[in-house]
């Protein structure tokens, strides 16, 4: 993420101006030092946070008027609780690596309390600060003249900030997704598919093996367009997709080559590692090293045949994910050389690619512990035909 700029602008100006102590940690924008009575009708202090957006010194509210505050539910001076009034919601969380008890949503008739974020925090400071006065004179968030700020800038591989992120206050749940290294190996239509979604995700470094180049055919089972050009240049495209994906990130390690013997040993350091080829043998080379290093992977694969008679097409999806210590899956992985069977009969369809890439990296967020996962399995399949996804296996631990 670029650094943030040397001057503040005007509404986090204003806002140290009026003697606040003021925060901007990373996407959060945060006020200590809030005065607000609790139950017992005793004065407390908490901090607001709210996810903050600014370009180029120009901040933007974006019409969120929800904030979240480290103290409890707020009462009144008469000990009438304010969470009908403007308590969104009291989950606990973990927001700018601070605690929250609840949330505000209190909406205001006025448009201009979400003019900037001086205007949208002073609005419920007022608020919660005007009843704590009722009970100690004079109480106030503000310093005069004594406000202040400090700026923590976090780091990110990312070129510009997901405001939809801490919009959502999901830092801490993204946080999960911080591994060091993952390799996707196979950059076709899965493989592509896979890498748009987790170039989206903070880990630190994403490593692409493939010896293949990019061809007319590649614009129509992969994200994004081509341009003429680039369909006919023959990019190799590891460089290719590496080059589109470093407008959104950096960390991302282009390998124009084939993984086997002699280079598998570059997995060694990964945390995870995406399979996203159709070649039977080389994914027993690669899923079977992996297994022996205790490295985590998922498989993936797609089967597609004509049904020449009906003039239709018969599709099915495979998602199998290798925990360490569950190496004897490997062998239920399809690693036979079947080319000459004419398996997939080169068929492939972006709508089947990008379900396939999806439900690994589904799969691959549940590993994480990012997405809850209420069943054990170790083999995902679907079935266009049925319309139904089967959950296979409990992955047994290797002997």
């Amino acid at each position: 993420m670029p650094a943030s700029p040397t001057g503040h602008s005007p509404d986090v100006q204003q806002l140290v101006a009026d003697g606040y102590a003021v925060t901007i940690d990373g996407d959060y924008i945060i006020v200590d030092n809030i005065p607000y009575v609790t139950q017992a009708r005793v004065v407390q202090r908490g901090a607001i946070i709210s996810p903050f957006y600014e370009k180029d010194g120009v901040t933007d509210v974006k019409g969120d008027h929800a904030v979240w505050f480290t103290g409890s539910v707020p009462y009144n001076a008469k000990g009438e609780s304010l969470a009908s009034a403007m308590v969104a919601n009291t989950t606990v969380a973990v927001i700018a690596g601070r605690q929250v008890l609840c949330q505000f949503s209190y909406k205001s008739e006025r448009p201009e309390t979400l003019k900037d974020f001086h205007a949208k925090l002073t609005h419920y400071i007022r608020k919660l600060q005007s009843y704590a006065q009722e009970l100690e004179h004079g109480v106030s968030a503000s310093s005069k003249g004594n406000g202040s700020i400090a700026v923590r800038q976090q780091r990110s591989v990312f070129i510009y900030s997901n405001t939809a992120v801490a919009r959502s206050g999901l830092d801490v749940y993204e946080n999960k997704l911080k591994l060091p290294k993952v390799a996707i190996i196979g950059l076709g239509g899965t493989g592509s598919y896979i890498l748009d979604a987790l170039a989206k995700t903070p880990v630190e470094a994403i490593h692409l093996y493939d010896d293949d180049i990019v061809e007319p055919a590649t614009a129509y089972r992969m994200p994004g367009a081509p341009t003429y050009e680039e369909a006919y240049g023959k990019l190799q495209k590891t460089n290719y997709l590496k080059d589109v994906y470093s407008r959104l990130r950096t960390g991302i390690e282009s390998h124009p080559v084939r993984i086997d013997q002699t280079n598998v040993a570059e997995l060694n350091d990964c945390a995870f590692v995406f399979i996203a080829i159709d070649d039977g043998p080389s994914r027993g080379l690669i899923s079977r090293y992996l297994a022996e290093k205790s490295i985590p992977f998922i498989d993936t694969g797609i089967g597609v045949d004509k049904l020449s008679d009906e003039v239709k097409l018969l599709g099915r999806i495979r998602v199998s994910a290798v925990d360490a210590g569950k190496s004897v899956l490997v062998d239920r992985l399809p690693t036979a050389d079947d080319r000459e069977e004419a398996v997939y009969n080169n068929i492939q369809l972006a709508e089947l690619n990008a379900l396939n890439a999806m439900l690994a990296v589904i799969v691959y967020k549940q590993r994480l512990n990012f997405y809850a996962n209420e069943e054990s399995f170790d083999t995902l399949r679907y079935n266009i035909s049925w319309q139904s996804i089967l959950r296979i296996g409990e992955s047994p631990a290797s002997p």
